[in-house]
């Protein structure tokens, strides 16, 4: 006789374990959540982008800038574009940074400001130059009129028809609104967005007769791609024509490493709800040993079996993932919240794309399913002559193959080795592959490495619990050494738990250890390296306010400095290769340390001449380049060649991808004619209270910068580090999460196995206090396993993350995370605890006589 039909076998076993249902549930959700938010949170990033650039760039089919991306050219450009056959319009624009001056105050009560890009355009075209869309008013037509974006007008509160102050590079200017853009989506940082005529843009901020772009647009039966050929062949190599959407889809493909790291941080919380759903399905095949094979005494087939579990899993995954997709669109708000704190990018909107739904869904249940495949297996195994057995003989049989696991952690520590190795050799390589692939590859190593981690683990467990015995039975007495007993006894299942939360632990100590040697070593290096007493940077993070050389030539007047240094930047674009050449002035060794790892110091004084270069290590390495070498540069005026003249080792400016000009060398070939940093080194013996002062004086002029002293300047950069690791650690701390319902749900199967000897132990004249403290010092045991390994494994991959880091060209030493190893320790002090009072008092309240009649 046969069955022929499991209908609601599943939805019945489900049902039956409410507990572990949910806890399980908990983990797909929360995991699921995770990657819906990640995935919701990328989509948007890239809409608001995509939507935001492609109208910055103009509602034009060409456009035209200087070659490399960077830089100003001569208006009369415009004059030849129009003179092409087929340019039917031509819209000049000049893009400069500037700022919104607020009658607010800052702490040091110079003016709160905004961020600002300001484009200067002619009033009959100022629709195609820029493609923003008037919300009210009109487009600026001569003098101090800004159309201004309506979003920054509300927050600072002005209309049409008020006046507002601009910051530029010789001080402020007032400008009256006479309209309102809508800027779609968010903004970056806060950053605000305005239109002024292109004359007084000109005259304002110092660059006379220069532009920046131009939009052009194709006569009706002219191709933009004719169109385009055409211009390249009348402007030359100084000039760049591209499509509209080219310049956007440039900046969208720089987010994808980016949407990349955030996805690996969310697959780790499924990988960790993984582990969860395999643990608990194994708990439920065990528990159901005697129904499983009544079962097949019955007459149902080994497959029967297997898809009665596998559909458990399954609805458990659907359900799991269908919550999730609820919980992720809050989650996705919240990431939005955490970026725009950490990141200073402010969005409006979400961008919920089907795709997103869809992969989450599809991806949540794809792991359940997965993680339930040996369980499944496991349940069709089952035999007839089991169900007249004890759960305990059932357990005790169903351990695996001896042979099989001894090979089980050679194999993994194999893999994680082969893992770890190639994370290193990427972390050397990072910043000259920074694809797609690699970052795939990258994440496959790390999640490998996990994997085999997780191998090894059940070799661990006794040793560890052993390791740990002695301290337990010292603070809680005999319980404590009956809790490492009972954790060692199931050394797979507490394995299973254990890495679940060493998953988590170790992406938290590595990137702490990442994190914090790389500001160990950025604080060193200014320790030793910086000679200034005082520091002048934009007053907003999302600010790329310029000054002219009038403010460093006051600042040199104040009785009391001796030096001032001022650098320019600039990013030149070639291919898929991104330059940051930076301008310094004679006197930046003066005031900065150069450390060259080849050319010596003799080189500084050649780049203060013309066509050399100094170049970070890591840009030299990836580019086979050599001291009297060139390295062919993009500039409006048509491609440059420099001679390499050094090698910088502490490239900390430009990452180790630096390149250095003179500034008179930069605002020649480059246009970059304003410096955005100014380092002050005063006098022996000078006031600094008084020279201070009296810079704060001046800066009254320029409120769009603020005055730092070093100490200040360290520590905002220290604030400005960790506020950005506070959006990781929170993605990463889903995955601690996830793994804490594990720890509940194994010491639940443990109360549950163990219901009889917990009779026995109340019937010998244990308290329920005392059944209660048994399974919380196991949850301890089991999490302090968990939080070691994690500690370990983590500390191991920060250091390779940190070696590979230092072999570009900014040397990093690696500072061990203390703090983050005592608190993850401690951690596994507070979840074990936490998860298990749950099964605790369900234990503390089992009846003696009950408990002692069960099997």
């Amino acid at each position: 006789m046969r069955l022929r039909s499991f209908h609601g076998l599943s939805l019945r076993s489900l049902a039956a374990r409410p507990q572990r249902t949910l806890l399980t549930a908990t983990g797909i959700v929360l995991g699921v959540g995770i990657v819906f938010g990640v995935i919701t949170l990328s989509d948007t990033m890239s809409s608001t982008f995509r939507d935001l650039y492609s109208r910055a760039f103009g509602a034009a089919e060409v456009v035209v800038t200087a070659s490399g991306g960077n830089g100003t050219f001569s208006e009369g450009v415009v004059r030849e574009i129009r003179e092409v056959p087929g340019a039917v319009r031509a819209a000049p624009r000049l893009s400069v940074p500037s700022s919104l001056i607020l009658d607010r105050r800052r702490e040091d009560g110079l003016p709160e400001v905004r961020g600002m890009r300001l484009f200067g355009v002619e009033p009959s075209s100022a629709a195609l130059a820029t493609g923003f869309a008037l919300e009210g008013g009109r487009y600026p037509r001569r003098g101090a009129e800004v159309t201004l974006d309506a979003a920054s007008a509300e927050s600072v509160g002005v209309g049409i028809g008020e006046e507002v102050t601009l910051g530029t590079p010789d001080g402020p200017r007032r400008a009256e609104v006479v309209g309102l853009l809508r800027i779609p989506g968010g903004s970056f940082g806060g950053l605000s967005f305005a239109m002024a005529p292109l004359a007084w843009t000109q005259q304002a901020f110092g660059e006379k007769e220069r532009i920046s772009g131009v939009a052009v647009d194709a006569a009706e039966g002219t191709s933009p791609a004719l169109l385009r050929e055409r211009l390249d062949r009348r402007l030359g190599p100084g000039l760049a024509v591209e499509r509209s959407e080219t310049r956007t889809e440039q900046v969208t493909s720089q987010l994808q490493g980016f949407r990349i790291s955030l996805l690996f941080f969310a697959g780790t919380a499924l990988f960790v709800g993984a582990f969860l759903v395999f643990n608990a399905l194994s708990m439920t095949v065990l528990e159901r040993t005697r129904e499983l094979g009544m079962l097949r005494a019955l007459g149902s087939t080994r497959a029967m079996l297997a898809r009665s579990v596998l559909l458990e899993a399954l609805l458990l995954g659907a359900a799991g993932s269908l919550a999730g997709l609820l919980l992720g669109y809050g989650m996705a708000w919240g990431l939005v919240y955490l970026f725009g704190r950490a990141f200073m990018f402010e969005i409006t909107t979400l961008s919920v794309s089907p795709f997103a739904l869809l992969s989450a869904l599809a991806v949540g249940v794809a792991v359940t399913a997965l993680a339930a495949l040996y369980p499944a297996l496991r349940a069709g195994r089952v035999s007839p002559v089991e169900a007249m057995r004890s759960r305990r003989e059932a357990a005790r049989d169903g351990r695996g193959r001896p042979r099989l696991a001894r090979l089980v952690p050679a194999a993994g520590l194999a893999l994680a080795l082969a893992g770890g190795a190639w994370t290193y050799h990427l972390a050397r390589n990072l910043s000259a592959s920074l694809d797609g692939a690699v970052f795939a590859s990258g994440i496959a190593a790390v999640l490998g490495a996990f994997l085999g981690v997780s191998m090894v683990v059940p070799a661990l467990v006794r040793p560890l619990a052993g390791l740990l015995s002695p301290g337990l039975r010292l603070l809680f007495g005999v319980e404590g050494r009956m809790a490492a007993a009972n954790a060692a006894r199931n050394r797979v299942r507490t394995a299973l738990t254990a890495s679940a939360l060493m998953v988590g632990v170790s992406l938290v100590i590595a990137f702490a250890a990442l994190g914090g040697s790389v500001l160990g070593s950025i604080r060193a290096y200014l320790e030793g390296s910086l000679g200034s007493d005082y520091v002048v940077q934009p007053a907003t993070q999302s600010s790329d306010a310029a000054f002219s050389d009038r403010l460093p030539q006051r600042v040199r007047k104040v009785v009391g400095v001796e030096k001032t240094t001022a650098i320019a930047s600039a990013f030149l674009r070639s291919g898929d290769a991104t330059y940051i050449v930076f301008g310094l002035d004679a006197s930046y060794p003066d005031i900065f340390r150069i450390d060259y790892a080849s050319g010596g110091p003799g080189a500084f004084g050649r780049v203060q001449g013309e066509g050399a270069a100094l170049v970070g290590r890591q840009l030299a390495s990836s580019r086979g380049l050599r001291v009297g070498e060139k390295i062919r540069l993009p500039t409006p005026r048509g491609p440059r060649e420099y001679e390499v003249a050094g090698v910088v080792a502490n490239d900390v400016l430009g990452g180790g991808s630096g390149v250095y000009l003179s500034r008179e060398t930069l605002a020649r070939d480059l246009g970059e004619r304003e410096g955005e940093f100014l380092a002050v080194k005063t006098s022996p013996g000078a006031d600094r209270g008084e020279v201070e002062r009296r810079i704060r004086e001046i800066l009254r002029n320029y409120p769009q910068f603020t005055l730092y002293s070093n100490a200040e300047w360290k520590a905002q950069i220290e604030r400005d580090f960790n506020r950005q690791y506070v959006f990781f650690y929170a993605i990463m701390g889903v995955s601690v999460a996830v793994s804490a319902f594990g720890v509940v749900n194994t010491l639940s199967m443990s109360v549950f196995e163990r219901t009889r000897e917990i009779g026995i132990l109340r019937a010998i004249g244990a308290t329920r206090l005392q059944v209660g403290r048994l399974v919380v010092e196991e949850g301890v045991i089991i999490s302090l396993i968990g939080c070691l390994v994690g500690v370990a494994v983590g500390s191991l991959l920060g250091y390779l993350f940190v070696r590979g880091t230092g072999a570009g060209g900014f040397e990093v030493s690696f500072y061990y995370p203390r703090l983050p190893a005592a608190a993850a320790l401690l951690s596994g002090l507070a979840i074990g605890a936490l998860a298990g009072l749950l099964p605790a008092r369900t234990a503390a309240r089992k009846d003696p006589v009950e408990a002692l009649q069960y099997e």
